[in-house]
């Protein structure tokens, strides 16, 4: 790289000795710069710098640094000739001859500050901001929220969410150690400059951090020294490939020879011979009690591998008896439900038998009733138990004569009416007629009004209403009744058959 540096400086030495020795000599009281072309600078040089003039920065590069465009010439003091010097008139020249990289068009969209295509609302892009202990709202914010355990992601985040400056996350850590370090810096130069001073409550701390940071630092420091022979075994492969050594022969063999008891090599021994014989009697001892060991270790492996077997031996043996108890117990069970199962569907076949034969049995009882009701309307069908009041006269029957004994006992006892001493049915039906005779025309019209019968006629036609409208709410009446309409319709006498309304 220097050896570059100092090539592109010998160049560009040759270059300007080169240009004082031309005709047009600077130094020299006859030049005089007309034009471009009195640099002596070759036009294919400033042809190819101007093609690399090309923008070295993105607008659209976050957290970066710009780059500026470097100047057309690489030498400063020809670039800085070529700027200031001016002719003897005192007249300043204009490069003009290619200037086509002036006129070029920016990259930058208007309004955007220096992003392409930025949309209404979105926040600006990150740029650098000087580090300073005078917090703006921005860092205090950062400050503040790390301070209450937020990550990168979470501080960026709500950054930019505010429409603050939109930072990468990966920045957010290290501008939080600048801004540490800038207000450290501050504290030293007021500490320095007597503006501020080392209070008590400081000092206290000082100790208990000094306390903490040695605790730290002496656990690096064992932590570290417990990977040393790690790393010394690690070397001695490196050294020596043959060199096999694991981390705790290489620190039990330093610490021998540190301590000074190290035993020298067999070989450097005073008596080879007899430290061979006593490496290989070392050697069949060691192998004796590797014996041993082994063999008292397979007998435990052994008595390990029968209490293990046994244990599954065991244990298999009860899994079985749980797995045939278990069987047991859901084969019970499904019997249980089978049985069940039978004893319902037996359940259901009755109830379908009972509701069978129910259902017969009803259809038979409908089927009497409908003939016994069949034969009362063929019974009764010259029968009319509504009679014309135009009709009823001191003839006609009483309609509770249709009545059996008992009912009329029972009429009488409601009226409060003495019996006679020969109760049969005309008898009783007598002492109601009589009875009806006593009332006066006006009892027997409320009389009437009370139950919903015509008042209109005369006393007979009243009292027969009331009479009929008795005898109708008995049991008897209407088996009566129709005993005289058959008894009627086997009359040959042909009498005149009476006619009722039936109400």
């Amino acid at each position: 790289m220097d050896d570059a540096d100092h090539n592109a400086g010998g160049e560009d030495e040759e270059f300007i000795e080169d240009a004082a020795e031309a005709p047009d000599d600077p130094d020299d009281d006859d030049f005089k710069l007309e034009g471009f072309d009195d640099l002596g600078i070759p036009e294919d040089d400033v042809e190819d710098e101007l093609d690399d003039c090309e923008p070295e920065y993105d607008d659209n590069t976050t957290g970066k640094k710009r780059k500026r465009r470097t100047g057309l010439f690489k030498n400063k003091s020809l670039q800085r000739s070529v700027l200031h010097n001016q002719t003897e008139n005192n007249e300043a020249f204009i490069l003009d001859e290619d200037n086509d990289f002036i006129a070029k068009q920016s990259s930058r969209v208007p309004g955007t500050f220096g992003r392409r295509n930025r949309r209404k609302g979105e926040t600006l892009p990150a740029y650098h901001k000087r580090v300073s202990h005078e917090l703006d709202s921005d860092d205090e914010l950062m400050m503040q929220m790390r301070e209450k355990g937020f990550s990168d992601r979470q501080i960026a985040d709500k950054l930019a969410r505010d429409g603050r400056v939109r930072y990468d996350q990966k920045s957010i850590s290290t501008r939080i150690m600048r801004i540490r370090l800038a207000q450290a810096d501050n504290v030293d130069f007021l500490l320095r400059e007597g503006y501020k001073e080392w209070e008590y409550e400081d000092d206290e701390l000082l100790i208990q951090a000094h306390a903490l940071a040695d605790i730290e630092i002496n656990y690096e420091i064992e932590r570290i020294r417990a990977w040393r022979f790690r790393k010394v075994s690690e070397y001695m492969r490196r050294l020596n490939k043959e060199a096999l050594f694991s981390a705790t022969a290489c620190c039990q063999r330093y610490n021998d020879l540190m301590a000074g008891s190290a035993r020298i090599p067999t070989d450097m021994d005073d008596d080879p011979a007899t430290r061979r014989a006593e490496m290989e009697a070392y050697r069949m001892s060691r192998e004796k009690v590797r014996n041993i060991e082994k063999a008292e270790k397979d007998a435990k492996d052994a008595a390990e591998a029968k209490r293990k077997t046994e244990a599954r031996a065991r244990n298999a043996q009860k899994a079985e008896e749980i797995a045939n108890k278990h069987a047991a117990k859901q084969a019970e069970k499904a019997q249980r439900a089978m049985t069940r199962a039978a004893q319902a569907q037996i359940r259901a076949q009755r109830a379908q038998e009972n509701q069978t034969a129910k259902a017969q049995r009803n259809a038979q009882i409908k089927k009497q009733e409908a003939a016994q009701e069949a034969k009362k309307r063929a019974a009764n069908k010259n029968v009319t138990f509504a009679l014309t009041t135009t009709k009823i006269s001191a003839d006609t029957l009483d309609p509770r004569s249709y009545l059996s004994v008992t009912d009329l006992k029972k009429m009488c006892d409601d009226r409060g009416l003495d019996m006679p001493h020969e109760q049969d049915k005309d008898n009783l039906v007598e002492v109601l007629q009589d009875a009806d005779a006593e009332y006066s025309l006006n009892d027997l019209q409320k009389m009437c009004r009370s139950k919903g019968l015509n008042a209109a006629g005369n006393k007979v036609q009243m009292r027969y209403q009331l009479a009929l409208a008795a005898a109708q709410t008995c049991a008897s009446f209407e088996a009566g009744a129709a005993a005289a309409a058959v008894a009627t319709a086997g009359d040959e006498d042909g009498d005149d058959e009476l006619d009722w309304d039936e109400e």
